[in-house]
């Protein structure tokens, strides 16, 4: 990290939503309709759901087909509160028009100040659910995130650079 910028590390979950811009932004996460959650709380909870499909030698990465009924409590439970949250995206995609973080990073680029001013307004109930996946230099790093046993940290993943946030 550049000592004289005003980036600051941040985890991979929360990289996604804070740089809707990505270039894979839209196999990384997509955008569901949750007001009761805040934008951190749905990260932990899904960290934790990955961590669980991790733990039993799953993909991370979101897939629609269910777990075997024989599967371990924990990950039967982990994947259907997945599989509820994914489908909160439809939702998101009848009030949005789209379930896209790309598609609304572009609208967002678009609309006058004043409207922009009040996106909080606006999108109030709007969360990105992360899919499973962080890509650095068109390589999946996610698993290897999640593998060490701190935080998903994005400064982790390579020496040459380290993706932050600017603020």
């Amino acid at each position: 990290m550049d000592p004289l910028s005003n980036e600051q590390p941040c985890c991979a979950l929360c990289h996604l939503a804070q740089n809707l811009e990505r270039s894979e932004i839209d196999r990384e996460a997509v955008l569901i309709w949750a007001p009761e959650f805040t934008q951190g709380a749905l990260n932990a909870l899904v960290h934790c759901i990955h961590r669980i499909a991790a733990t039993h030698g799953k993909p991370v990465f979101w897939s629609p087909d269910p777990p075997p009924a024989n599967s371990p409590e924990d990950l039967f439970a982990s994947s259907s509160a997945y599989a509820a949250l994914v489908e909160r995206s439809v939702i998101a995609k009848q009030r949005l028009g789209t379930s896209s973080p790309r598609d609304l990073a572009q609208a967002l680029s678009f609309i006058s100040p004043s409207s922009y001013a009040r996106r909080r307004e606006l999108l109030g109930g709007v969360r990105l659910l992360p899919l499973g996946r962080f890509f650095v230099d068109g390589r999946d790093v996610y698993p290897r995130l999640l593998a060490n046993k701190g935080l998903t940290s994005i400064s982790a993943i390579s020496s040459r650079r380290s993706p932050t946030i600017r603020r």
